[in-house]
């Protein structure tokens, strides 16, 4: 058990694992969320929580396996590259309107679900996000190369990299996160139902965190790899995950387990989900980490992803007050394209195809493993 902990995953699990968990949040989001507006919901839709108990996750995956440490950059620059990536992945967010769900997990599982459940904006998203990934790839090497004159180092604090500090931190989050537990079922306002979902969504957020890390999951480190490493390691673990992803979503659809997404007939601005999806690619290059990326590398320590995260939360937080402020409501959207693939061939029939494609697509490419 310690020997699957202690290393990174391959695709193969990280698939299969990530698949099922994912699954498992949408069972829980159609029994605990799509009703009405709850507790669990309210908790749910705040980041604050929701981004500390990922992290925690990662956090757990990386100090048991040995990998966690203050990782402060040598220099300022990757320090405000995060932060200017991060701003511009949440501005791009939030013009894309990826979300399709208010509740932060599924927004953060978005390039996952929205494929895997044949949903046209999400096949849009990657292809778009990719190629903001490129031009952000070309764009990073050259800001590295022009500001290696300007870079000044920074002396990192004793107090951080000592073990028995880090060993502290360890389980004083671990104290905090077992504590909260009962404080919950010990509040009599709440019914055993809203308990009972309360819990099981902050063990799940751990386990997103705890996954995610072992696995690498990031959409950062795929482009990376793919324009700069030339390497295909992630980017194999992304395919099988929403391979996996969709089949489990199709049986789950059969077996009556849940009900079919719900979205907009058609996808409502597709040029702003072009434009946001390529804004994203390009800040998740500059940030150092995605959505997913940014909060499992901060749970192992890494200083650059923190920045990330401040940018990635003041960007959607300044477009969504300012779209708020000078931007009507529109109406039902309309569109040329349909949201749903489903709509166009049997669910059957693009499942087949997708495991096909995918299973040659892992075939061709050669593995290439390194840590991040």
């Amino acid at each position: 058990m310690k020997e699957i902990i202690s290393r990174h995953w391959s695709y193969l699990p990280t698939g299969i694992v990530l698949g099922m968990l994912l699954i498992v949040f949408w069972f829980l989001n159609q029994n605990y969320l799509s009703l009405e507006k709850g507790v669990v919901s309210s908790f749910l839709e705040n980041p604050l929580p929701t981004f500390i108990l990922i992290i925690l996750g990662a956090h757990i995956g990386a100090f048991v396996s040995g990998e966690f440490s203050i990782k402060v950059p040598l220099t300022f620059e990757p320090l405000l590259f995060a932060l200017v990536g991060g701003l511009i992945i949440g501005i791009g967010a939030v013009v894309a309107e990826m979300s399709t769900h208010s509740v932060v997990l599924f927004s953060l599982s978005g390039v996952f679900t929205l494929p895997a459940f044949m949903i046209t904006k999400g096949w849009i998203f990657i292809a778009f996000m990719i190629l903001g990934g490129f031009i952000g790839s070309r764009l990073l090497i050259y800001s590295l190369l022009k500001t290696r004159r300007f870079r000044r180092e920074i002396t990192v604090p004793h107090i951080l990299k000592s073990t028995r500090n880090q060993r502290i931190l360890f389980y004083v989050l671990l104290a905090v996160f077992t504590g909260s537990i009962p404080v919950i079922f010990l509040q009599a306002q709440l019914t055993y139902t809203e308990r009972t979902g309360l819990v099981l969504s902050m063990f799940l957020l751990v386990l997103f965190g705890f996954i995610v890390e072992r696995g690498t999951i990031c959409m950062s480190s795929m482009l990376k790899e793919w324009f700069i490493s030339h390497s295909a390691y992630v980017w194999r673990s992304v395919l099988f995950t929403v391979m996996c992803l969709a089949l489990l979503y199709q049986v789950g659809l059969e077996m009556s387990l849940y009900e079919p997404i719900a979205l907009e007939e058609f996808v409502a601005n597709p040029l702003l989900l072009m434009f946001g999806s390529l804004l994203m690619g390009f800040g998740f290059v500059f940030a150092d980490g995605c959505f997913i990326g940014s909060l499992w590398k901060a749970g192992q320590g890494n200083i650059i992803n923190i920045f990330g995260i401040l940018g990635l939360l003041t960007g959607i937080g300044g477009t969504e007050f300012i779209r708020n402020m000078f931007i009507s409501q529109e109406g039902d959207p309309t569109g040329i394209f349909s949201n749903f693939l489903t709509s166009i061939a049997n669910p059957l029939i693009l499942l087949i195809i997708l495991w096909v494609v995918g299973i040659l697509l892992l075939i061709i490419f050669k593995q290439k493993r390194y840590r991040y």
